[in-house]
């Protein structure tokens, strides 16, 4: 059976801001005005954790296609990391480096006792069947398995992605555990204890 690999990192844009650079520029003005020490700034400048994975994912026409995905945990010092996870043809690392930092921000301005992080697949989900963004979903959750945990990581629905991937997550995470895991995930369906918000 015949292995190919696609939706690799995509070549930078050009003309767009890079993401991590712009975060940077505003961090470093924030941490000026805040008078941040430097040992606090170093600890913030970069993530506690990046991982890329490839997930190798059986399509419906029987080939097999590898995708690639990240996970960033930008900090955990206020709790848990928590963010969104994204499936996108753009998603490059520096983006998810970007997004899992201003997660930290938010959560810490707000004062919520959760850290940032954030993650994603290289991939275009129009054009994938359910099946095959299910294939993958779960690929990527075995992947980070020891990443995620309600007292580690929790992954949210972000670009790309809803319910229906928060619920192929947490049942899937869940058999790695032995046990059903609600709090593994937000974002979930609200038979699968999901919260609404009207």
């Amino acid at each position: 059976m015949a292995v190919t690999t696609v939706y690799k990192e995509p070549a930078p844009i050009v003309d767009r801001e890079n993401p991590l650079e712009s975060m940077m520029s505003r961090f470093n003005i924030a941490a000026e005005i805040l008078g941040l020490d430097e040992s606090t700034y170093n600890v913030l400048k970069a993530p506690d954790k990046q991982v890329i994975v490839n997930i190798p994912v059986t399509m419906d026409n029987g080939q097999i296609r590898v995708f690639e995905g990240y996970r960033v945990v930008h900090n955990t010092i206020l709790g848990p990391s928590k963010g969104g996870i994204r499936y996108d043809m753009h998603v490059h690392l520096d983006e998810v480096k970007a997004l899992a930092a201003w997660m930290t921000w938010k959560c810490a301005v707000v004062d919520i006792p959760y850290g940032g992080a954030k993650g994603g697949i290289i991939c275009d989900p129009t054009k994938m069947s359910a099946g095959e963004i299910e294939r993958m979903t779960r690929g990527y959750t075995l992947a980070l398995k020891d990443v995620f945990g309600p007292d580690r990581d929790i992954p949210a629905p972000d670009m790309g992605t809803g319910p229906r991937e928060m619920a192929w997550l947490m049942d899937e995470f869940s058999k790695t555990t032995g046990a059903t895991s609600p709090a593994v995930v937000t974002g979930k369906p609200l038979v699968m204890g999901g919260l609404w918000a009207g």
